[in-house]
């Protein structure tokens, strides 16, 4: 465990961004599709989304977590709703930037095509559900992360008297 709570801050940003980028999918699926009635399989419907959301939303949470950490402490950023309004605005642009990617050539086990599939496959697949779905994903993931800096955040000691 580090100081600051960067194993936390990054841990709960790649559970909490692919769970609400999931649960904003899941969403509009429910909002655009005519499904089941039955709240079981709307449930595990979610709960696969979650699935497939950890596996391929985990790079590109960390690159978003990383950056929106980077902005907040460049621009001073100390309450959790500025960390919200910057992250409604990095996550979607990472969603659109990542989620256009052209692929490389086809190459059998080559790792840079892994690393590419792993890191671009949930942003392309974010994008064409909708790209501004990862707006209020963002935000609220935004909003998380800055409450997690805020109570890992070194506090200032109160002057020692002798």
């Amino acid at each position: 465990m580090t100081r600051r709570g960067t194993l936390i801050y990054y841990l709960s940003a790649w559970i909490l961004g692919c769970f609400f980028m999931s649960l904003a999918m899941w969403i509009k699926d429910e909002w655009d599709f005519v499904r089941f009635s039955l709240r079981l399989l709307k449930i595990s419907g979610l709960l696969t989304d979650y699935f497939f959301g950890l596996a391929l939303g985990a790079i590109p949470m960390l690159i978003a977590a990383f950056l929106l950490r980077k902005v907040a402490s460049v621009l001073k950023c100390k309450t959790p709703w500025h960390w919200a309004i910057f992250a409604a605005i990095l996550l979607p642009l990472l969603v659109v930037v990542l989620g256009n990617v052209r692929p490389l050539p086809p190459a059998f086990g080559h790792p840079a095509r892994w690393i590419q599939d792993w890191t671009t496959s949930g942003p392309h697949i974010m994008f064409l559900t909708g790209w501004w779905l990862a707006i209020p994903a963002g935000a609220a993931t935004g909003y998380f992360l800055g409450k997690i800096q805020r109570a890992f955040a070194p506090q200032a000691q109160p002057p020692a008297t002798t």
